[in-house]
């Protein structure tokens, strides 16, 4: 395993505890003024995303922040967003007999998301700066 890829995944994790309480407590704000779920879901993704993309770019990655980057991950936010957001509408439906569904569905839809977004990320969108030697 590449020695860099440990300590992104150590940096993604902190990062994305803060993307996540951002993420969660936007959903919580949201529904608390009785948005749809679903709709709810979808703000609270792209505000986390939107927080976790600058501190990875900084702190995990050392991106440059240029377009052609900016462009790569917003590819990748938008087919994570759509597998959180589908990910938490079907757990929702198959499981809304479940006490406490809106939490469980927010945790697997992140869990499924955040899985998706490193790997993408590490092997895509900053690949250039792995590409070049950075070894921060």
């Amino acid at each position: 395993m590449n020695p860099i890829v440990p300590r992104r995944l150590v940096a993604f994790g902190l990062v994305g505890l803060l993307g996540a309480t951002t993420d969660f407590g936007t959903r919580q704000l949201v529904l608390s003024v009785g948005a749809d779920p679903t709709v709810a879901r979808a703000a609270s993704y792209l505000a986390g995303s939107t927080v976790a993309y600058y501190l990875n770019s900084y702190v995990t990655f050392a991106g440059t922040r240029s377009r052609a980057e900016k462009a790569r991950a917003a590819v990748v936010y938008a087919f994570c967003f759509a597998v959180a957001v589908l990910v938490d509408s079907l757990v929702r439906h198959l499981f809304s007999v479940l006490p406490h569904v809106l939490l469980i569905s927010w945790v697997t839809s992140q869990a499924v998301a955040t899985v998706l977004n490193f790997t993408l990320q590490n092997l895509w969108v900053f690949k250039s700066r792995a590409a070049d030697g950075d070894t921060s």
